[in-house]
């Protein structure tokens, strides 16, 4: 998602930088975006790509399995979610894959509020662009 974002920030900047427009012979006049519909364009790029590589995963017989997941040993998985333990199991194969996703990371004695202060995947629901933002951390969402 964050991609998109970069890639549709990326475009508006350019047509914004009239000197460089100059040199092609180009006149834009007053470039505006819709946020929302950037945001949608973006969540439907990741839709299609989860489908793309649930669906490729599916053709070449690849077990998926949802939830909570740790390591037995090298062969082994143990799976299932916290909150209904009896939906979980155990399964053993030849090749394991992890996708582990991602889940922002906030600093003890840091209140979120959604407003001032917001984590990542909050940030690219925002209703409103703030004036200016601090990027706290290391990673690549936040490099991008």
């Amino acid at each position: 998602m964050a991609c998109a974002l970069l890639a549709a920030s990326g475009r508006v900047r350019e047509m914004r930088n009239k000197m460089h427009l100059d040199q092609f012979g180009i006149q834009v006049e007053n470039v505006t975006f819709e946020r929302e519909k950037v945001a949608e364009h973006a969540n439907q790029l990741v839709k299609k790509l989860r489908g793309n590589l649930t669906n490729s995963m599916v053709s070449l017989g690849v077990d998926t399995l949802y939830g909570h997941a740790s390591l037995v040993d090298n062969h082994t998985v143990k799976y299932g979610y916290p909150s209904r333990p009896e939906e979980g199991g155990q399964v053993t194969a030849k090749n394991i894959i992890i996708a582990s996703g991602s889940t922002p990371f906030v600093p003890p004695g840091i209140d979120i509020d959604g407003k001032t202060v917001f984590t990542s995947d909050q940030g690219v629901k925002l209703e409103t662009l703030p004036e200016w933002v601090a990027i706290i951390g290391s990673g690549y969402i936040g490099l991008e």
